[in-house]
């Protein structure tokens, strides 16, 4: 069976549980919705926040939502996800996200890399969002760093706004004393919970062991959905029933 056949049979246009639904046709429930508004308070303050929470729970779907929603004149965003690398490297993948020739020299390439957001922030007018993805497995030595890329104008000025997106470990680094001053600067931190009964039902229309089985987190919902969607097709049955759930889950 093929996945246009799926949908078809369903009155489907698209997979209703694919990663590449567009941020204009996602339902924002409730918390989605006040996870987004701390994000845009974010923006518009500036300086350093935090997402964090389970794998699946739509961090990064948060962080589309919000770069989808910036006004394109006044704010430029920058999507890196290569954490788990050394300090020289981070410089390197960040000079050319910023569209800066790498020179792999740390100092160097720090000087150019300030040197350029606040150009962008004070010539251009363009504020740019750093948006690191996967950040818990930053070093702590590059997080140390971060927070020295951000001192502008002997710290009297807010030329960048960094989010850092990441697991519950995220968080725990904050408390060690070398990452004292970087934690002292975080302005918003956001955790991403796994959805309440109620939004798991508000997000899909079935029975509530889903809720259970996925704990609530989101992708955990979507693959439940999408597979019991193919077992009603594959049954000639026009509607999900808990048979085909409970298939899924027992798989």
């Amino acid at each position: 069976m093929k996945s246009s056949d799926m949908l078809s049979y369903f009155g489907l246009r698209e997979p209703p549980f694919s990663k590449e639904i567009a941020t204009a046709q996602l339902h924002l429930l409730p918390s989605v919705q006040r996870n987004l508004a701390a994000a845009r308070l974010l923006v518009e303050t500036r300086g350093i926040g935090v997402i964090c929470g389970k794998a699946g729970t739509g961090k990064t779907c948060l962080l589309r939502l919000l770069c989808d929603g910036l006004p394109t004149g006044l704010y430029k965003s920058f999507y890196l996800s290569h954490s788990s690398i050394g300090i020289v490297e981070f410089y390197t993948h960040l000079c050319s996200l910023f569209g800066l020739e790498p020179c792999y020299r740390r100092a160097s390439m720090f000087r150019e890399l300030q040197q350029h957001i606040l150009t962008m922030a004070t010539v251009s007018h363009l504020h740019p969002l750093l948006l690191i993805d996967e950040a818990h497995l930053l070093s702590n030595d590059i997080l140390a760093e971060i927070r020295l890329l951000m001192n502008f104008h002997f710290d009297s000025l807010n030329a960048l706004t960094v989010v850092l997106c990441g697991n519950e470990t995220l968080t725990r680094k904050f408390g060690l004393s070398v990452l004292e001053s970087l934690a002292n600067s975080i302005t918003i931190t956001i955790p991403v919970d796994t959805l309440p009964v109620e939004e798991t039902c508000s997000y899909i229309e079935t029975l509530t062991f889903i809720h259970q089985a996925s704990g609530g987190i989101l992708r955990t919902i979507g693959t439940i959905g999408g597979a019991a969607l193919v077992k009603a097709c594959l049954a000639n049955s026009k509607q999900v029933e808990a048979e085909h759930v409970q298939s899924v889950i027992q798989r």
